[in-house]
């Protein structure tokens, strides 16, 4: 008996409820992942072991790239000089490209606050105005660009390259080179024998939107709300007289949503895919490494050029030739060619020297402006970053809005109210399904904000973290920025795959099928 339009329509709706099934309990597995380890794990800031006094220390060089004044710069700089670690095993090198940056005196009076650790500025030579460039100038990443003479100069192997605007805890330090060098992750013994072994330490990068410090010199806070490397392109909201008051009543969550999503959504799935282990997932806030495993990894792409799927073009192949020839710390300059240097660096300790990630129960905290930082600067910003991840990592970037609340919740409600309710979607089912969403997001919140504002284990906290916003904030006024997050999630996405062009620091670039940019 021939099948009927109605028989084929029954069979694809169970087809589609099966599958739509399947991939809402991966998703929800996935982020449970995330949320039990952080709950275990992060629930408390790690343990310094004090009783180290025989052991011996492995030197370690920090790289701070800097460009301009951030939120709140001066200390987080100076959570570089107040780790738990050996100062005479420790230099930090702060690289600047322009002679004339405005941070330059707030470096030189931290460097002279500590005289007993080796540290100095590393400017570049050359620098042009007109063009922004210098003689550093090896690809269009300026923040690779600026870190390369970092990374010659380095007295140690174990570099951590630490962005300009993030502050880290004292514990940091001891916890990631214990993590490199023990094969760690989040305290974890790794397999010996495994295929893998932990060659970068990384840590979940968080966002908090601050209030405008009580002294009137406090230059670091007015001067750049934004961070920079936000560009100046024109907003994605429309323009005219409506814009202008949507502003005015918007102007104070652009900071708020970034905190909400780099605690809840991001940090629970960063943890759990590093956990999984599917692949290299790195945010290039905080991270650690040897300066001689990149140097092996860029020296070995010739070797598996014709196995790997993103180091293979004749000319990325002859640049890693190059680099690699010029010495020790040099790989690095390889990398300018890439947006996302960080993704790279870990896809080429990943592929050519079987490496792996390890996270330490740590994070790292970027302060953000909380009174003009609009929700047009965080739609930018996600947009930016989406476009760059599309090229990077396609399959992971097309799935990402089933991560989400939403459209994970409507997968799994029409399978669920299909398969087992006999109707298409039940409401009340949906509403179930966010509000369990919700409490965990709410929990996991508080969770890593306790994390971060608790003294313990911790010798240095600077005055904008010891009464941050989100402490006395109401939950009705954490609903409403949840729910704005969570609708916005969306629209982002689609805007980001709809473009093509990345504008980053007031520049146009477009990402090649090789990964590379070519500025436009």
């Amino acid at each position: 008996m021939p099948w009927t339009y109605i028989d084929v329509l029954s069979y694809s709706r169970i087809a589609s409820s099966v599958f739509c099934l399947i991939w809402y309990f991966a998703m929800v597995a996935a982020g449970y992942i995330g949320f039990v380890e952080i709950m275990w794990k992060f629930k408390s800031r790690p343990k310094l072991d004090k009783d180290d006094s025989r052991k011996e220390y492995e030197g370690v060089t920090i790289l701070r790239p800097i460009k301009g004044i951030d939120p709140e710069l001066l200390s987080c700089l100076e959570s570089s000089f107040c780790q738990d670690y050996p100062h005479n095993k420790l230099q930090i090198l702060f690289c600047v490209d322009d002679p004339s940056d405005a941070s330059i005196p707030l470096i030189k009076k931290l460097i002279s606050k500590y005289p007993t650790i080796d540290s100095e500025i590393l400017i570049s030579t050359n620098f042009n105005t007109q063009t922004n460039r210098s003689d550093d100038h090896y690809g269009p990443n300026p923040k690779v660009n600026n870190l390369a003479k970092g990374f010659v100069s380095s007295k140690y192997d174990i570099l951590w390259v630490m962005d300009s605007n993030v502050w880290a805890a004292s514990n940091l330090l001891k916890n990631s080179v214990k993590t490199l060098n023990e094969n760690l992750n989040n305290g974890r013994k790794q397999a010996d024998d495994a295929k893998r072994t932990v060659k970068l330490v990384h840590h979940v990068p968080l966002a908090l939107s601050i209030n405008p410090s009580n002294n009137k010199d406090d230059n670091e806070y007015v001067l750049t709300p934004i961070q920079s490397d936000d560009d100046d392109s024109e907003a994605l909201l429309s323009s005219g007289s409506s814009r202008k008051t949507r502003k005015r009543f918007l102007k104070k969550f652009g900071a708020k949503l970034d905190e909400m999503f780099l605690h809840t959504s991001h940090s629970k799935f960063y943890v759990s895919l590093n956990n999984l282990e599917l692949g290299p997932c790195v945010n290039g806030k905080s991270n650690m490494y040897r300066k001689s495993d990149l140097d092996r990894a860029v020296s070995l792409i010739p070797k598996f050029q014709n196995t790997s799927p993103f180091f293979h073009t004749p000319s990325v192949v002859r640049d890693a030739q190059y680099y690699s020839s010029l010495g020790p710390g040099h790989s690095i300059k390889f990398f300018s060619r890439y947006i996302g240097e960080d993704n790279m660096i870990g896809i080429a300790l990943w592929e050519n020297i079987n490496g792996k990630t390890g996270l330490t129960g740590d994070v790292v905290i970027q302060p953000l402006s909380g009174v003009d930082n609009d929700v047009s600067d965080y739609i930018k910003r996600r947009v930016r970053w989406q476009r760059v991840r599309k090229y990077m990592v396609l399959m992971a970037t097309l799935i990402e809005p089933t991560t989400e609340s939403l459209v994970c919740g409507i997968f799994g409600i029409y399978a669920i109210s299909t398969l087992f309710l006999n109707q298409w979607f039940s409401g009340w089912l949906f509403l179930l399904h966010l509000t369990i969403w919700m409490l965990i997001d709410y929990v996991q919140y508080y969770t890593l904000i306790k994390h971060v504002v608790t003294p313990v284990n911790l010798d240095y906290l600077p005055s904008w973290l010891e009464n941050i916003p989100p402490v006395n904030r109401s939950f009705l006024s954490w609903l409403y920025i949840w729910i704005l997050r969570e609708l916005l999630a969306l629209p982002i996405w689609i805007i980001a795959m709809m473009g093509h062009e990345i504008d980053w620091r007031g520049k146009p670039f477009k990402i090649k099928h090789d990964l590379t940019a070519e500025e436009l």
